[in-house]
């Protein structure tokens, strides 16, 4: 089953949780790196599961949370 989930959607970030029975991909990151963590404890999901990010484009509430290590 695939999963779909938005973390956050504005235009003061962007981030979305994508989420298979054996993988989990954030798509976006556009708020501080505490908020997306906060996000997907709310969901039970470790930040230490997540596979990779992918990146839509280089605008600020797209990415803002990228420049901190997961």
């Amino acid at each position: 089953m695939l999963r779909f989930c938005s973390l956050f959607s504005g235009s003061t970030g962007n981030s979305f949780l994508v989420q298979s029975s054996n993988t989990c991909i954030l798509v976006d990151a556009g708020v501080s790196a505490k908020k997306i963590v906060d996000a997907l404890n709310g969901l039970n999901i470790d930040i230490n599961n997540i596979s990779g990010i992918l990146v839509t484009h280089e605008h600020s509430d797209h990415i803002k949370g990228l420049r901190y290590s997961f």
